[in-house]
This record gives C-alpha cells, structure tokens and sequence, in this order.
C-alpha cells in the first residue's frame, strides 16, 4: 500500500514538474512561422543585460517589453534573409571581429575571459554567434538593395577637407534616441512622451526604452562623430547645444532622431586628404545605409503577421 502511494505522489510530482515548466516556457508570440517563447524572453534579457549592465536599472516591466521588442525585431529580419538567402554563409574571421567588439565593451581583455564571462551569464558561444551572423545576413541584404542608390559628393567631401586640412576639427561625443510612429500614434504625443521619460528617467534608460537603433542597447551611444562627417541639417540641430543638452526632433529618412551632446572636443592636426576622404566616404555610406536599413525593416514588418498569444 506504500508502495502504491509513493508512486502515485511520484507521478503527480512529475505531472506538476511537467505543468510547471509548460508554463514557465508558453509561447508568447507567433511572427509568421517564427514564435517567441517565455524562455526565450528570459534569455535574451541575459544576453542584453551581459552587454551592458546598465539595462538593470530598468524595471521588470520594462526590460521584459525590451527583450520582447529586441527578439521580435531580429525574428522579422530573421524572416527577410531566409527569404533572399539560400545559406547562412559568414566568415569566421568577420564574427570573431564582433566577439573582439563585444570583450571591449564589457570591459574584459581575452576571449577566455569572456567565454567564462556569458558562461556565468548562461549563456553559449554559439547563441552570441547565431546573432551576429543573422545580424551580419541583414546588413548584407540591405547593401545588395540600396548600395546603389547610396548618394556620396566624394568632391563636395574633399573641398571641405581641404578647407579644414590645418584648422580645428570639433567632435562631439553623442548618444541618440531613433524612433518611428505606427499609423495609430501622434508624432507630437509621442514625442512628449519621450521628453517626459528623458527628463524623470534621464537619456540613456530612454534610449533602453523607446530607441529602434541597435544603439539602444548601448544607451544610445553613437561615440565621437566629427563635425565633417555630418550631416548638414543634423550639424544645424546641435552645433548650438552645450553639453548635456539634447535637440529637438531631426526628420530622417525612416523615423525621427533626438541627439544629446555628451562631451565635445577640438582636434588640431594636418589631415592624411586621401586617408581622410575614405573616412569620412565609409562613414557617409554607412549613415545612409543605415536609414535603408530602418525604411526597409518598416516596410518588411508591415507584411508579417505579429500574434501576442
């Protein structure tokens, strides 16, 4: 008769383990043929947070809709390169460059050390590789679609380079917060939102909140970008603003940007012309490219069906 219990208690332990853990790991979301577990929530908070620590600060709240937003996000690009891509082909050179990109910005020194850093993290390898390939895919797509149409006055670049060979060269160091407005939302309403998180919450955790760049997960951090390198109308919406200060909303093409200057700098050397022109070129084309790459994610996300289960 013990017996008998004790293997009863032991399948309804079992069955209880086996509800548990259903719940614990329910689909949440269903994008085309892709879906987004519980479970993969989880993870992808970890994986943020390892990256930057300061996503901590959010609430729970609010890092679950973040996590969320990140994963529906690369489950739509996910989509769109499977469809132009017969292989997920990217060298292991071009990856081991990110993962260099990732140890720097986590503060550690070897691959060792970081391995053993996600590993505490729960984290693999292979996880962290299967994101930048996909990452790596999109924006290999995006240049095969709009490299052609990529706009660069090589000439214009030049004359102001040789203006500028032996004055001051002012850098601002800047953070951004990029956003669009779904057919239901109010670009002013909006906006005031974003000014009302910036001011009680500050810029880097709205950035964590309301930014659709891959920056957001940097705090919006642009890093040093130098006054040439610019464009013009976004140059006229800060050169006036001190530290600290951020802009009004610029229109770029594909969404609407706020830029805050953290620190500024003038550099006084004589340029490398031709070294400098193919600096300032690859930076312009990588701009340009880049607001591509927000027009054409829009576009893709407008024909995927997005479930919340």
């Amino acid at each position: 008769m013990k017996f008998v219990k004790l293997i009863i208690i032991l399948l309804l332990f079992g069955l209880i383990s086996n509800v548990s853990k259903s719940v614990e790991n329910k689909i949440e979301l269903k994008i085309d043929n892709q879906i987004i577990t519980s479970f993969d929530i989880k993870k992808e908070k970890r994986y943020l947070v390892s990256l930057n620590p300061n996503i901590k600060k959010l609430s729970d709240d609010q890092l679950y809709i973040m996590s969320k937003n990140s994963l529906v996000r690369e489950k739509i690009k996910k989509i769109e390169v499977l469809k132009n891509f017969n292989s997920i082909d990217v060298n292991q050179e071009i990856i081991d460059q990110f993962i260099q990109d990732m140890i720097y910005k986590v503060n550690l020194s070897s691959k060792k050390q970081f391995l053993d850093y996600i590993k505490t993290k729960k984290l693999s390898l292979d996880y962290l590789e299967e994101k930048i390939k996909m990452e790596i895919m999109w924006n290999r797509l995006i240049y095969f679609r709009y490299s052609d149409k990529v706009k660069i006055d090589t000439d214009e670049i030049k004359k102001q380079i040789l203006k500028n060979k032996k004055t001051e060269s002012k850098q601002y160091f800047l953070q951004e917060i990029l956003f669009d407005v779904k057919e239901n939302e109010n670009l002013n309403l909006k906006h005031k939102q974003i000014k009302k998180s910036i001011e009680e919450e500050g810029f880097e955790k709205s950035a964590l909140l309301y930014s659709v760049s891959d920056t957001s997960k940097n705090n919006g951090n642009i890093g040093w970008v130098d006054s040439n390198v610019l464009n013009k109308n976004i140059y006229n919406e800060i050169k006036e603003l001190n530290i600290g200060d951020y802009s009004n909303i610029i229109t770029i093409p594909g969404g609407f940007l706020i830029l805050k200057i953290i620190d500024t700098k003038k550099i006084e050397k004589e340029i490398d012309i031709e070294k400098e022109l193919k600096k300032v070129v690859q930076k312009k084309m990588n701009e340009q490219l880049n607001q591509y790459s927000l027009i054409y994610f829009n576009k893709v996300k407008k024909n995927i069906n997005i479930d919340e289960l």
